[in-house]
């Protein structure tokens, strides 16, 4: 049996005692130990299915199976032992240190006295580990930066010890940076500790290169289930994120935007995998111009020298730089051969 089964549920919410259904009949199972994540258009009921199976929200229909049990129908305080969450809003906290914080992790454990035990203190203790948070203990939780402050929220679902947790735009508020190491250290946690970590998140690009497996859903359309590059060969994310202003580039894993190509040019590249053939393709498609095969005006890169030559008739000259080389091509193709300075 799956650690975790999803058969037929009905996720939603209700405004004036009317139902508005986000997403039904939805069928999924996660493994020990895997890294899913959960992507999708806003509004397409990311968040909903994530509180739904958390318990912080009903389900409408259907069941929901963790570790062969019926969440739904479990205590929260034997629940609590079966899955921790990490909110986004859980960013607005009293004024605890890190480790008063973790320490809330323990709550299921530690009864309504709140003394923690030998035990609680070694597991407190390998959160912090895990997290990479040793010398932050005493630090007050305002003091932080997002990416620390984050670090915190995930070491206390780790003290909480739950074979499940639940991560619902853990780097929505964070820089570039913070984006990469949180989603890598998901990746890092869910291998070294046989937990199952589920998430939802906007960065596909980044989570295609950690996910184990990925629930792409549609809008009241569902969620396909899928390895990353499976998904990227069988379209299912050009299905999903199609877009006349952006296209998923199957090759890179990105998105690539549609550029208005009303300029052309004739491209010769001695290496066409290299470096500087690749970024000169990408700078010539941002500034409008079509590559073609008769083009006036012609652009030869050359990656041994590290030189780019525009040509225009009997016209050339050498650049050694890819703005260089596009100013270049800006001018001839904006004045004739006669009247041209090189």
């Amino acid at each position: 049996m799956s650690f975790l089964k999803l058969s037929d549920v009905t996720v939603g919410y209700t405004t004036k005692n009317r139902l508005n259904t986000v997403q039904s009949g939805l069928n999924l199972t996660a493994e020990r130990g895997e890294l899913i994540v959960l992507v999708g258009k806003n509004g397409c009921g990311k968040s909903t299915l994530l509180r739904s199976i958390a318990c912080l929200q009903p389900i409408y229909e259907g069941i929901i199976l963790l570790k062969g049990k019926n969440i739904t129908n479990l205590s929260p305080a034997k629940r609590a032992r079966l899955l921790s969450i990490v909110l986004t809003e859980q960013q607005s906290v009293a004024s605890f240190t890190v480790k008063e914080l973790i320490s809330i992790g323990r709550d299921p454990y530690t009864g309504w006295l709140g003394n923690l035990s030998e035990e609680d203190d070694s597991i407190i203790s390998i959160a912090i580990d895990q997290t990479y948070l040793n010398g932050f203990e005493e630090r007050n939780i305002h003091e932080l930066s997002d990416g620390e402050r984050q670090r915190v929220f995930i070491a206390r679902a780790l003290a909480q010890d739950t074979p499940l947790i639940i991560l619902d735009e853990p780097t929505s508020h964070l820089d570039l940076p913070n984006r990469i190491n949180i989603l890598l250290l998901l990746q890092k946690l869910a291998r070294d500790t046989g937990k199952t970590i589920l998430i939802s998140t906007h960065e596909l690009e980044t989570a295609m290169q950690v996910a184990d497996k990925m629930w792409l859903m549609e809008n009241r359309g569902g969620v396909s289930v899928g390895i990353p590059e499976d998904m990227v060969l069988n379209g299912s994310f050009d299905k999903v994120f199609y877009n006349n202003n952006y296209e998923f580039d199957k090759e890179y894993g990105s998105f690539v935007v549609q550029k208005q190509l009303d300029k052309s040019v004739t491209t010769f590249v001695k290496k066409p995998e290299g470096l500087m053939a690749r970024w000169t393709t990408k700078a010539l498609s941002r500034k409008g111009y079509r590559i073609t095969d008769n083009a006036s005006v012609e652009l030869h890169v050359d990656e041994d020298k590290g030189s780019w030559t525009v040509k225009k008739g009997d016209l050339s000259v050498i650049t050694y730089s890819i703005e260089d080389a596009l100013g270049r091509l800006s001018e001839l193709n904006h004045i004739s051969n006669s009247s041209v300075n090189l």
